[in-house]
Order: structure tokens, then C-alpha cells, then sequence
């Protein structure tokens, strides 16, 4: 009778320490799960800083606190029943800015806002012409700028961007971006395909 106890207080005492065991195998193993994820979310949050500085030297360093969505949301949200002609981006009175040209029944539309600060810099309408044959740029059909900006890079590797276009071609009536880079004293305008990315042209002057 005192063997069969003493066998079972070591059993019980076994089944004791294998559960302890257990235990701390499981805290281990959330710990190293809880520190996996910590890393992974640290390097998506180095690679998306990564790839937004991707190329400081274009715009001459500046970071800008309106993007080109939001440029074309607010002239939208100002002018809900227009058509979008054109858009520029370039540095206007020593401050960059998104430019948007547009049109409506009755008007021409010029509309500015800052993409430093986000204040309207400029809202001009004049009656259309009897001869207005401006075309329409399907903003929702374009390529996201970012990607256009990064094909237009490759045709101008060591050169610096300043400025950028979008607009219909008078002939073709393609959507054309154009890139304008400074390399030195000589400036490079790299043309694509607003709606695909494909390259058309390059100019040196």
C-alpha cells in the first residue's frame, strides 16, 4: 500500500512538472510570435519610408503636405461639374504648386492651391469661347503619378525633377505626361503615355 502512493505522488509530481513545462513553452512561444510581428511591422514601416524618400533630390528635397489625389478631389469638390483639361505641377512665386485647368457649360476654369501649405493660391473663370475645343482629361484613367514619375526617371537617371505636366496632345489626343528634369544647366523633358506609361520622347535643350 505505501509503495502504490509513493508511485503515486511521484507520478502526480511528474504530470506537475511536465504541465509547468508546458506552460512556459507556450509563453515562449507567444513571446517569439508577438517579436516576429513586431519586427515584420517595423520593416514594412522602413521599406514604405524607404520608398517615399526614394529620390530626395527631386523638387529639390521639398516634401509636400497635398498630394495629386487631393489636388484633384478639391478642385472637384469646388467646381463638382466640370471637366479637368490639365494639371501642372512646378514651383509658382517660389512655391510649388498644382495648377488645374478645367471647364464647365458656361466657363473656363484656372484653379491653384499650394501643395506646401494646401491654401488656393488661384481661382479664375472667364465665359468659354464660341471656339473651345480643349479636351477632357479622364483622371480616373490615368496612371497613378508615382508610377509615371518613376518610368519618366528611368529616361533621366542622373537628373533632378522639377516640374510635371499632364494634358491631352492636340493632334492624337493621347493624355501626355511630360517630366521636366534639370541635369547641370541642361533640361530634359521626358514624355509618356499618361494612360499606359509608355515612353514617347525625350528632349534636350
Amino acid at each position: 500500500m505505501l509503495t502504490k502512493l509513493k508511485l503515486g505522488l511521484v507520478s502526480g509530481s511528474a504530470l506537475l512538472l511536465l504541465a509547468a513545462c508546458g506552460g512556459t513553452d507556450t509563453t515562449t512561444n507567444d513571446s517569439a510570435t508577438s517579436t516576429t510581428e513586431s519586427s515584420a511591422t517595423s520593416s514594412m514601416e522602413s521599406s514604405t519610408t524607404s520608398e517615399s524618400n526614394s529620390n530626395p533630390k527631386n523638387f529639390e528635397g521639398e516634401s509636400f503636405t497635398v498630394t495629386y489625389e487631393q489636388a484633384i478631389a478639391s478642385f472637384q469638390e469646388t467646381y463638382p461639374d466640370s471637366s479637368i483639361t490639365s494639371i501642372d505641377f512646378d514651383k509658382d512665386f517660389g512655391e510649388y504648386t498644382f495648377e488645374i485647368n478645367g471647364f464647365n457649360d458656361a466657363e473656363e476654369i484656372e484653379w491653384e492651391v499650394s501643395a506646401e501649405t494646401g491654401d488656393e493660391t488661384k481661382n479664375r473663370t472667364e465665359k468659354k469661347d464660341a471656339d473651345f475645343d480643349d479636351q477632357e482629361l479622364m483622371v480616373d484613367e490615368l496612371m497613378a503619378i508615382d508610377e509615371l514619375i518613376t518610368k519618366a526617371e528611368e529616361e533621366a537617371l542622373n537628373a533632378t525633377l522639377m516640374s510635371w505636366n499632364i494634358e491631352a496632345d492636340d493632334d492624337t489626343k493621347t493624355p501626355v505626361f511630360t517630366a521636366e528634369f534639370e541635369e547641370n544647366d541642361n533640361e530634359i523633358d521626358v514624355q509618356l503615355n499618361a494612360e499606359t506609361g509608355e515612353f514617347l520622347s525625350t528632349d534636350n535643350d
